[in-house]
């Protein structure tokens, strides 16, 4: 009985500990993860130029967007990397997406993303490929014209995830790696 009650009143007496330390964990895990160090005060300058060139270190390869990929089966997600797997291409400080080319589009699309400081990039549409694969049938010229440039937030979440917040249209996007062919 004794020891039951000393039992109980340690795990009474302990368990804000460790909670205390999970949260210490989690808080650590998520400032490393985002800022790459526990110091104080990274400085947003170098934090900056690291945060790029490890994405540029990392983007080749091809890539879907999460949101409309069928993710049912390790199998449909291959397929659909095969179909819709957009290559993700490495310049010199910047990358580029390049769509691939659909039955209604006659050539691929590009979009180039331009650091511009911290997670931010510009990106910029080929427009010229836009209206040729698009059209400007209804609008669509107008709705092409006002989408043409634009300004996104990215995070590598993990090596094989990307998370984008393109702040033009105020969503987030989430792109997974295709497995390599």
């Amino acid at each position: 009985m004794l020891r039951l009650f000393a039992t109980l009143c340690a795990l009474i007496l302990l368990s804000p500990m460790a909670s205390a330390s999970a949260l210490y964990d989690e808080l650590l895990a998520a400032k490393i993860k985002l800022l790459g160090t526990s110091r104080p005060d990274p400085g947003m300058g170098l934090w900056a130029q690291q945060t790029n060139e490890r994405l540029l270190s990392i983007i080749e390869g091809k890539w879907v967007d999460l949101g409309y990929s069928d993710l049912t089966s390790e199998d449909s997600m291959k397929k659909y990397c095969l179909k819709y797997g957009e290559s993700f291409k490495k310049l010199t400080d910047s990358f580029e997406i390049i769509a691939p080319i659909v039955p209604r589009a006659k050539q691929a699309i590009h979009k180039e993303y331009i650091f511009k400081t911290g997670m931010s990039y510009n990106y910029r549409w080929n427009i010229q490929q836009q209206m040729e694969v698009l059209g400007t049938l209804g609008g669509n010229g107008k709705q092409i014209l006002r989408n043409a440039n634009g300004t996104s937030a990215l995070l590598m979440m993990t090596p094989n995830t990307l998370l984008e917040v393109d702040f033009d249209l105020g969503m987030p996007f989430i792109w997974g790696r295709c497995p390599a062919e």
